[in-house]
């Protein structure tokens, strides 16, 4: 670097300021580097940027070395790097511009983007403006106090970064809470669509839950009013993938589960009050909890499970901050596994397991893990697949299922959760629907609708098969009316008809409702009625056609 000559615009002026856009630019870029983030789907690769970055760093170095040991008269090699190094800027800054763009359709743009930006423009114009070689001689070498001011810059420009970086996760929720009010009851007949609800994104999931329900999004949980529709509280992180949803029995709380985006992140679980949708807990996502389901969870915990045999441990995570309440260990000797290991109740938890010539099933309190009962039924010993339980929608009843049973009349039986005793069998039961009631076991005719307790008949043939593939509530079965082209009349026009069956005497009824034209190629769960508080809510699982017109519709 040349002699000192010059005033403020000379060649030391211009030296200082190449020296420092250069760093500071290439300082933010490493940044952008080391700093992991998945702020959307919709970004580009997150890989291509750090890469990116990464390259511009080292042509960087390369220009200054060239630039330094540069004889005169001998300017080609400097010009040719300093030219990649100026692509590579430029295509750097590009992309960042490109992505942040995108991103920001999901809500905020990151911090690697805008970071990237304006790092590959300080580079650009850093290496622009230092390509002229001064005309007196070589570049002039830097002193200490220049090279001290640099650092200083840079070093603050990185402490600045560091808060934004640190709450960039923040950033990307949004939220709002709302009030306690009271919970309405689930309505015992309806006749009338009485709200239409447009949801912020396709609807992947609905629970009963607070003064009304709780709805799954792709990124996020919405509470809405069951009495006006309304959304009253929400929890969203722009550009996750929320994976599932649970409710707890009382309606009191929802546990989500959020996974990372295609491109890297943390798993995280969530737990809310689903009244007001404040956060109660939020940590990285337990080991000890495969695939939760709806009868995983009762009003205290949400109970793990394992999907293998010689996963033995049962972890429960409280409701209230979610930290492990208790473990309960399978014995040895023992082994359970499948969907149906574990079943939730208000306040229990049964587990089921297979115990050389017998099955057991293991009733938990669900505050404590502490064991409050166990039933036994011995089996043929050349078994092999394991007992389970399934309980009724309202939780007060539940099927014991012991495989290979040494006598029949065990195979299947009946637990009253409020007596805790098990019940003899009046018939085969192979569904319990709630009010007291199941569909029988006989496969080779329609199923009939009976008290699950004394296996007597209870409702015609018409209200039994309703009751099956719709929702039953205390004066009437909801389900939809097959035929017609059902599912193709959905999807083309959203429109679906509905039939009203009061449980007595009573003609049915039906009632047209209109969700919007569907897309064909998503879910396979066209049409999903629910029972909640306020309203039954009629939605479709599959998406929008043309990614908006995703609505609820409440019944009253």
């Amino acid at each position: 670097m040349p002699h000192d000559g010059g005033g403020p615009s000379g060649p030391g002026a211009r030296s200082a300021a190449t020296g420092t856009l250069v760093t500071i630019g290439a300082l933010l870029l490493l940044i952008g580097w080391v700093r992991d983030e998945s702020a959307g789907n919709s970004g580009l690769s997150p890989v291509a940027g750090r890469w990116l970055g990464a390259l511009v760093v080292l042509l960087c170095a390369l220009v200054a070395a060239a630039r330094h040991l540069e004889a005169p008269g001998s300017a080609v090699r400097r010009w040719v790097i300093t030219g990649f190094a100026v692509l590579a800027a430029v295509a750097t800054t590009a992309f960042h511009v490109v992505d942040g763009l995108r991103r920001y359709g999901d809500g905020y743009p990151g911090v690697v983007a805008p970071l990237g930006v304006v790092g590959g423009v300080a580079v650009t114009v850093g290496l622009l403006l230092g390509a002229t070689r001064p005309a007196e001689g070589r570049w002039r070498r830097w002193n200490v106090r220049r090279l001290a001011a640099v650092t200083c810059v840079s070093a603050l420009l990185a402490a600045g970064c560091v808060p934004v970086a640190l709450s960039y996760d923040s950033w990307a929720i949004r939220s709002g809470t709302a009030s306690a009010v009271a919970v309405p009851p689930v309505p015992g007949t309806v006749s009338k669509v009485g709200w239409t609800t447009p949801m912020p994104g396709p609807v992947r999931d609905v629970r009963p839950a607070g003064p009304g329900a709780v709805v799954l999004l792709e990124d996020g949980v919405l509470g809405v009013d069951g009495l006006s529709g309304a959304i009253r509280w929400s929890y969203r992180r722009l550009g996750a993938r929320a994976a599932w949803m649970v409710a707890s029995p009382d309606g009191g709380s929802v546990v989500l589960g959020i996974l990372p985006p295609e491109d890297g992140g943390a798993d995280t679980m969530l737990i809310l009050d689903a009244m007001t949708g404040a956060v109660r807990s939020t940590g990285s996502y337990p080991a000890g909890l495969v695939n939760p389901t709806q009868d995983m969870i009762t009003d205290d915990v949400l109970v793990g499970r394992g999907l293998w045999d010689n996963d033995g441990d049962h972890p429960a995570f409280s409701l209230r901050d979610g930290s492990t309440a208790w473990t309960w260990r399978r014995p040895e000797d023992c082994r359970g596994e499948g969907l149906h290991a574990v079943a939730a109740l208000h306040h229990r938890v049964i587990i089921s397991a297979k115990c050389g010539a017998e099955s057991r099933f293991v009733l938990l309190d669900s505050a404590t893990g502490r064991q409050v009962g166990e039933h036994v039924v011995a089996i043929r010993a050349e078994g092999i697949l394991p007992p389970g339980v399934v309980t009724a929608p309202d939780r007060s009843l539940a099927l014991l299922k012991a495989v290979y049973a040494v006598r029949p009349e065990q195979a299947v039986q009946l637990l009253d959760v409020e007596s805790g005793q098990v019940l003899p069998m009046k018939v085969q039961l192979s569904r319990l629907i709630g009010q007291g009631l199941a569909t029988d076991g006989d496969t080779r005719k329609p199923p009939l609708l009976r008290d699950a307790r004394t296996g007597e008949v209870r409702h015609q043939q018409e209200i039994s098969s309703c009751a099956f593939s719709g929702v039953l509530l205390e004066s009437m079965v909801l389900c939809v009316r097959r035929g017609d082209r059902w599912l193709t009349r959905l999807l083309d026009t959203g429109q679906v008809t509905l039939t009203l069956a009061p449980l007595g005497t009573q003609q049915a009824a039906e009632l047209p409702v209109d969700l919007g034209p569907r897309d064909e190629r998503s879910s396979d769960r066209p049409l999903e009625l629910v029972a909640a508080n306020g309203a039954v809510i009629v939605y479709s699982a599959i998406d929008a056609r043309g990614g908006s017109g995703n609505v609820l519709v409440g019944l009253q």
